[in-house]
């Protein structure tokens, strides 16, 4: 039996938190999507400002009513649904170098630091495959709603959503509005005009996005990656691929794109015998014993002998043996080299012509040959391959 996914509305908020309620309203009454849980990212002033109004909660005591309790009450029955999980635990407070809350984003350094913490929320709420997000970046800052949209292009799945809201222009500014009543519900503007919530437009407006599918590294959900880093990590990976293998072989030094990479023996050893094979347009099959022979050349030169995995296949009585041993060696390699090159480029499940792709027995490496540099290296491999 399928578990059903745990909907989530994330928000960015300031000093207005009506755009939550809004959302929730839009969401709900015209998409259908029922929130199991809201969670918000905003500063220590919004905090305050969320709680006092969403949830009735003044100087830590629930004083009256909140917002969120009165839409539920509302159109709770209407639409099937009795709560939704939102409280103190669900507001995520952008804080500085020094662990405290930020009262406000009033500085660039203030700013970078609201944008690593929105992608890392934004990364670590898409990791769980159960979870559904909708992103709503209709409140806050409008950095801190760019930085929703680009996390969300980053790490969201098929199944998440963004979008905007749009409000009755008569109602935009009205403090005491949070989203359109079922019933005839008085508010009075500033000016001390009366405008009834029960009339209000409230829109969904949702907004297309590219899901580039990065995946999440485990330096995002450690927190040990920055969103320039992020956004440079991005473009080096979406770039076009090219390899280049570097002088001496013994550094077993490989650029990917504008990105140095050390590899281990098995590693280098797989890729440079992969880009051999293509350059010599033979097949890279499990079953080649050409190719097993390139590889095994490769190690020798980095390692002084290869005898451990010559061993291996030593014995081996025919074809299907030999490929058996081959395809372990050959998983191995490429699957220390994905790890790795994962780690450097801060990507999760990703597909990248970097990581060599394999099928019907056979390994390729997706990437032109005339966008892949072994000139470097030749001397080291004359007269040994």
């Amino acid at each position: 039996m399928n578990t059903p996914p745990k909907k989530i509305l994330l928000s960015v908020t300031g000093m207005s938190p009506a755009v939550v309620t809004e959302t929730l309203y839009a969401l709900v009454t015209e998409k259908g999507f029922i929130p199991d849980e809201i969670r918000v990212i905003t500063t220590q002033q919004g905090k305050n400002q969320v709680l006092k109004t969403l949830c009735g909660i003044e100087g830590g005591r629930k004083e009256q009513k909140g917002a969120l309790e009165e839409f539920i009450s509302d159109y709770g029955e209407q639409f099937g649904f009795q709560q939704i999980h939102f409280d103190e635990s669900c507001i995520e407070i952008i804080r500085d170098h020094n662990d405290q809350k930020l009262s406000d984003i009033r500085s660039p350094e203030e700013n970078n630091l609201a944008a690593d913490q929105i992608v890392s929320l934004v990364g670590q709420l898409c990791q769980n495959p159960q979870n559904q997000l909708h992103v709503s970046i209709a409140g806050g800052r409008k950095t801190m709603g760019f930085f929703m949209g680009y996390a969300l292009s980053l790490y969201g799945r098929e199944h998440d959503s963004l979008s905007h809201v749009l409000v009755s222009a008569e109602f935009e500014n009205l403090p005491s509005f949070y989203y359109p009543k079922p019933y005839s519900h008085k508010i009075m503007n500033s000016q001390g005009v009366e405008f009834d919530a029960q009339n209000a437009k409230v829109m969904l407006a949702e907004i297309p996005w590219v899901r580039l599918g990065l995946g999440i590294s485990d330096e995002l959900l450690g927190g040990r990656i920055s969103y320039s880093d992020s956004v440079l990590k991005a473009q080096q990976i979406l770039a076009k691929p090219s390899l280049t293998f570097l002088s001496p072989i013994d550094d077993q030094n490989v650029r990917f794109g504008n990105t140095e990479i050390k590899l281990a023996p098995k590693e280098y050893s797989f890729l440079l015998s992969l880009v051999l094979a293509k350059q010599k347009h033979i097949a890279y099959s499990l079953f080649n014993e050409d190719v097993f022979a390139m590889y095994l050349a490769i190690y020798t030169i980095l390692k002084g002998s290869a005898e451990s995995l010559e061993n291996r296949v030593k014995f081996v009585k025919n074809e299907a043996e030999f490929a058996e041993e081959t395809k372990k060696i050959y998983s191995e390699s490429c699957h220390h080299l994905g790890k790795r090159i994962k780690k450097e480029f801060s990507i999760g499940h990703c597909e990248t012509p970097y990581i060599p792709s394999s099928s019907h027995q056979c390994y390729e490496l997706l990437i032109e040959e005339e966008n892949i540099d072994i000139s470097a290296i030749l001397p080291d491999l004359q007269g040994k391959i």
